[in-house]
């Protein structure tokens, strides 16, 4: 009696038909959302430039506040839902407006940067060129958790959020800079993450779609284009990995860079600043020395061969202090030193 009783209530608690609106009601609200004119063209272009402005001063909030006023899911659940049902007619009119929506999208972004005096890769924009499985799993899961909201009566809240999680406006952003600017793998990177975000959000739908049992408009599946989703998932999903591989490695070697330098390196050396760029494997180090030393950048290298990081690059930079009345020779090689952080810097 008493698993029964337990059975029973797992079952109230994991039941997702209980408070599912009805179906009419789900199709015409995603057919709704699918449609691209009106009020969702103007609305689509003001989101696209505040994430512009907001990825170009690297403005979390901003990029936030354009992901969630942006209508760009709409054809993207529009697309999972009609392969769920067997839709031919609602699967083509999301495709074109799919379509539509990306093309209108990158114009917006491509004239904002071409028109913007600033030209410079942030961290925020930088960050939506390299997609892992990670960002795979954001899409699957906050495209299920979209379509589940779309079922419900008052999913608004729920939908607010996964377009926050799946970020699909920021990469479109990317792509626009990189055409604008001519820096063709900011285009590849952001058009990848844009791509991923839409095929799994789609693919999240469809597995909510398929378990609340809508309602087929045909009987056959679609099954070619369902293999095709198959297949551009797995194509998918191997840069993906390669790109969380990659991502584990620089922050595994970050981390020991860190240690490094706070465990051994500060007993011997005063380290006012460092800068560690994990994907090269370079450090820069800015020493404070009570006098100058022309071996402190072996030294240094030699304590970073014995913790194993042989392939590092190491750029030192050595501050004397005020007290200390340097020889001739030793103010020329300061000399170069500022010399070439200045250059770096003009560099930049």
């Amino acid at each position: 009696m008493l698993l029964q009783n337990i059975s029973k209530e797992l079952k109230n608690i994991f039941n997702l038909k209980a408070d599912q609106e009805n179906e009419l009601e789900t199709y015409n609200e995603v057919k709704t959302g699918a449609i691209f004119k009106g009020t969702n063209f103007w609305v689509m272009a003001f989101a696209m430039l505040i994430s512009c402005i907001g990825l170009n001063i690297n403005s979390k909030a901003a990029v936030i506040g354009a992901m969630i006023i942006s209508p760009l899911m709409g054809p993207i659940f529009g697309i999972g839902f009609s392969l769920a049902t067997s839709d031919i007619a609602l699967l083509k009119l999301s495709f074109k407006n799919y379509i539509t929506i990306v093309i209108f999208c990158l114009f917006f972004s491509t004239l904002y940067y071409l028109l913007s005096p600033y030209h410079i890769a942030t961290d925020e924009l930088i960050s939506f060129s390299r997609p892992t499985i990670f960002d795979i799993l954001l899409a699957l899961f906050g495209g299920m958790a979209g379509f589940i909201a779309i079922s419900r009566a008052d999913g608004n809240r729920v939908l607010v959020g996964v377009a926050v999680a799946t970020a699909c406006i920021p990469p479109l952003c990317t792509v626009g800079f990189g055409i604008a600017t001519a820096q063709f793998n900011y285009v590849w990177g952001g058009m990848y993450t844009y791509l991923i975000n839409c095929l799994f959000i789609c693919i999240g739908t469809y597995i909510i779609a398929k378990y609340l049992r809508f309602k087929k408009v045909k009987n056959e599946e679609l099954k070619s284009i369902n293999s095709y989703f198959t297949v551009l998932s797995i194509l998918f999903i191997l840069p993906a990995l390669y790109f969380a591989v990659g991502m584990a490695q620089e922050n595994i070697y970050k981390s020991k860079v860190d240690d490094l330098i706070k465990n051994k390196l500060e007993e011997k050396f005063h380290v006012i600043s460092y800068k560690v760029d994990a994907s090269n494997k370079n450090i820069t180090l800015d020493v404070l020395s009570k006098k100058f030393d022309k071996n402190i950048d072996k030294d240094i290298e030699n304590i970073l061969k014995s913790e194993g990081l042989n392939t590092t690059k190491l750029k030192v930079y050595q501050s004397v202090e005020a007290n200390y009345e340097a020889t001739s020779d030793e103010i020329n090689i300061l000399k170069k030193e500022i010399q070439d952080l200045k250059n770096q810097i003009n560099k930049k």
